[in-house]
This record gives C-alpha cells, structure tokens and sequence, in this order.
C-alpha cells in the first residue's frame, strides 16, 4: 500500500509539471500570437499611414499642376483679346482632367467683376469714390451704409472713425472686442471680424466682393448689374438693361463705348474722370478654384482657392522692380499682345472642402 502511494505521489508530480509546462508553452503561444498581431496591425497602420500621406502628396502636385494650367488658359487668352468678358478662353468650362488614378477640375472666375474692399484706401489715402460705390451697394442689397465706414477703419492705419474722429478701440471694440489691424484685407473672410457683420450680411455680400491686394479697376464686361448701378449715385438695375444687353452680346472693346449708353451717358464730367479710373473692359485678377479627388476613393480630395494676377507689365514690374526685365517686355509688345501683362500667381488657399458651396 505504501509503495502504491509513493507512485501515485510521482505521476501526479509528473502531470503536474506537464500542465505547467504545458499552460507556459501555450502563455508563450499566446503572448507571441498577441505581439505578432500588434506588430501587424501597427505594420498595416503605417502602410495605410504612408498610402494616405502620399495620396494627399499626389494631389497637392495635381493642384499645382493645376496652377500652371490657370495660368497657361489665362496667357492664352489675353494673346486672343485686350478684353475679358463670359466669352473669354479663360470663362470657358473645362472637363475634368485625369492625371494618374487622380482627376483635377478648374474654374476660373474674374475678380475683377466685384467690388474689391482694399480699393477704399490706397496711396496713402482714403478713396472717397470708392468709399460712395461701396455705400450705394449696400444700401442696394438692403444692408446698412455705415458698414463701409467700418470696412474702411479696418484697413486704414490710423486709429479714428473716419469723418467722425472717435476711437476705434472705444467705438467698435465695445461691440465686438478685437483688434482693429489697420491693414489690408486678406480674405474677405476678414468680414467676420467687422463689428455689426454677421453670417447673413456677410452671405449676401460675399458674392459682390473681393480682397485683392492692390488697386483693380471693375471690368464692365463682367461686373453685376447692382455693381455698375452702385457706381452712379440714383442709377437702377433697370437702366443698365441696354448696357448689359450690348455687352453680352458683344464685349465692350473700350471706355467710349460705356459713356455712349445710359446711365453712364448722363453723369456730369468731374463724375465721369472719378468712373474712367475705377473702370475697364479687362481683368486684372482672377481666382481660380480648383479640385483634385482620388477617382478611385471619391472621398479623398482637396481643394484650393488660387489668386492670380493679371498686371499689364509696367505695373508687374514695379512690384517686381526690375526696370531691365519692363524694358524686355515692352520691346515684346509690339509683336505679341499676351507680352503686354504679366500673369502671376499671388496666393493658394488649401481646403478640405469646397468653399463656393
């Protein structure tokens, strides 16, 4: 009996230390499965890390490339014609452009054809035309005039309420605390900022403004008849019909054409040389929005806002201030009228979606 006991002691001991080894081996089984499966997991992560980075790379290229397209369209077209109008090359719909597993769409629109905010002061001083255009477009989409003076302390350096000498920080600060920049509009985004501006105000104007950051003359071809109506004080919408009529069906080729018609025809002589410089028949900016998607992923895609510059060279050699390089360009223009401007992209605005919409 005694000895039975003894083996019975043993192999239990026995299976005893199998089902320890046995429960370790599948312990390390486990721990291997569980670390290999981290180790594959974190693998798969970065692989699908490094497709999305180069997915978003290929279609920052696929902007740029873009870029270049807008501009080449945009040098075309002035070869074509002095003037810009919703027939110009650069108005034109074009079809998505495949480039790779990727498609890069483009539409270009002319800036020109709005009001541009930083017109209200330039040269060092206040542009009192300007100022009046900007008021009478207001009042027209039911929107207070007095926003204009309030656009117009924004960007001018001084700390004043223009016409009125108060203090900025203590006038408009009160309502809407932030800092007045005195500076340039960069975006008409900026327009948030400005105190008694909120999003609907700011909806119905945006469609009739820009923030170009130098002096654009409006292009009649393409302005909105409530911004050629704004620019003469008690003008209707109703009396631009035979101007609008003329030019969309064949654009106006110079200034003459516009004091031949009504309401321009009417206005006094001192008026008419304050219009001749805040007009033209051509763009110098436009803005180009731009799509490039995955068309194998819809939902990877990027767009972008690109403003260009379309300054007649004497005027991009100044910002440029290269005497030598405006001497070439005139001696250009007398055989090439796409030698007479200069087309440049001014800035990119990136986005995760689309900013018209």
């Amino acid at each position: 009996m005694t000895s039975r006991k003894i083996g019975d002691g043993k192999l239990t001991g026995i299976r005893r230390e199998r089902g320890v080894a046995l429960l370790t081996v599948l312990l390390l089984v486990v721990s291997i499965t569980v670390v290999a499966g981290a180790m594959l997991a974190s693998q798969k992560i970065a692989i699908r890390k490094s497709s999305v980075t180069a997915n978003q790379s290929q279609l920052i290229h696929d902007i740029h490339a873009a870029e270049t397209l807008a501009v080449t369209v945009i040098q075309a077209s002035n070869a074509l014609s002095d003037t810009d109008s919703k027939d110009s090359l650069w108005s034109q719909p074009l079809p998505p452009s495949p480039i790779g597993n990727h498609s890069v769409s483009l539409q270009i629109t002319d800036e020109a054809s709005k009001f541009n905010l930083n017109n209200l002061y330039h040269d060092g001083k206040v542009d009192e035309a300007a100022l009046n255009v900007l008021k009478r477009l207001l009042v027209s989409l039911n929107l207070e005039p007095k926003l204009a003076i309030a656009i117009l302390d924004w960007q001018d350096p001084d700390s004043e309420v223009y016409q009125d000498g108060g203090d900025e920080a203590a006038v408009y600060q009160s309502a809407n605390p932030v800092t007045i920049p005195n500076q340039p509009f960069l975006s008409i985004d900026d327009l948030q900022d400005i105190p008694a501006m909120d999003a609907d105000k700011l909806a119905t104007l945006k469609s009739f403004i820009t923030a170009v950051p130098y002096y654009l003359p409006i292009n009649v071809n393409t302005a909105s008849p409530e911004l050629l109506a704004a620019l003469i004080d008690g003008a209707t919408t109703a009396q631009l019909k035979p101007l609008i009529a003329q030019r969309d069906s064949q654009p106006l080729e110079n200034l003459d054409s516009v004091w031949q018609m009504p309401p321009f025809s009417q206005v006094a002589n001192e008026q008419k040389q304050q219009l001749t410089s805040m007009l033209a028949v051509n763009s110098q900016a436009f803005l180009a929005l731009i799509e490039a998607a995955d068309a194998e992923q819809s939902p990877r895609q990027r767009f972008a806002t690109v403003l260009i510059s379309n300054l007649p060279n004497n005027d991009a050699s100044k910002n440029r201030d290269s005497a030598n390089n405006n001497a070439n360009a005139n001696a250009e223009n007398k055989t090439d009228n796409s030698a007479k401007k200069t087309v440049k992209v001014m800035s990119q605005r990136l986005w995760a979606f689309n900013p018209t919409i």
